[in-house]
């Protein structure tokens, strides 16, 4: 019972963000209508009763375990991922530990609500992983971003989900079929051939966010990553996935 809820979470969380995310669906139309899910990954903002012991609660619970972790010193996040015994992709957790932002920083981060915990339905569970009710001030979004893009996406998007990742056999077959498809890629390919993990992911899908006053503006929202891995490594390399938190940053 607890695999089959695992599962159902899983589908509704995509089916949320595929409904959102453009690039995901083109690339589950070129893989034939459906795909092998490496990871799924979640942000959140360190703070008591909050962040990742918050955000891995009802993943353990539907018998997930933590696998990893991994800092960013530079972005000031942290992050664990969790693997399940059936085999259900993985799940990637980040931080963002606010308490070595600067004060304005912090201020402008305490307008984001506090976590209330994450219901034990799976439906309601899949509902919980939402957008912030109450929208951001755009001036506030704006100068957030300058100190962390990461911040000023959790101000816009909550807990929503970042991205889902498609399991592929080459990363650079795949790269070139999307980019074919008129899908907007990563230039790179983190990993050199060889390495035990290779991932690109595509440009983050763009999504109008309400703002508090009236009117919106167009926010980074979310893109798809694909992953190459060889059979005997589960885990992430952690310059690798530094690089790929920045495919949210907002271009000038």
């Amino acid at each position: 019972m607890t695999t089959d809820s695992a599962h159902r979470l899983l589908d509704l969380l995509w089916e949320r963000y595929a409904a959102e995310v453009p690039y995901a669906r083109t690339f589950v139309q070129l893989s034939g209508g459906s795909f092998r899910n490496d990871h799924v990954a979640l942000r959140s903002l360190a703070r008591p009763g909050g962040g990742i012991a918050l955000f891995s609660q009802p993943f353990v619970r539907l018998g997930w375990k933590p696998a990893g972790a991994y800092t960013f010193p530079d972005a000031r996040l942290s992050a664990i991922y969790l693997s399940h015994p059936a085999g259900l992709p993985r799940v990637f957790v980040s931080e963002l530990k606010q308490e070595e932002l600067s004060p304005r920083a912090r201020e402008l981060l305490a307008a984001l609500p506090e976590d209330s915990p994450p219901p034990e339905d799976v439906d309601a569970l899949a509902a919980w992983f939402s957008a912030p009710e109450a929208p951001p001030d755009e001036a506030a979004l704006l100068a957030l971003e300058k100190e962390s893009q990461y911040g000023a996406w959790l101000l816009a998007f909550g807990r929503k989900v970042n991205h889902f990742t498609g399991s592929v056999d080459d990363v650079e077959v795949w790269q070139r079929r999307m980019r074919e498809a008129g899908v907007p890629m990563k230039a790179d390919i983190e990993g050199a051939p060889g390495t035990s993990l290779r991932q690109t992911a595509t440009a983050a899908a763009p999504l109008p966010i309400p703002l508090r006053g009236g009117g919106s503006r167009s926010w980074p929202y979310a893109y798809f990553e694909i992953a190459q891995r060889t059979p005997d490594f589960d885990g992430f390399l952690g310059p690798q996935a530094r690089a790929l938190f920045d495919m949210t940053k907002r271009g000038e």
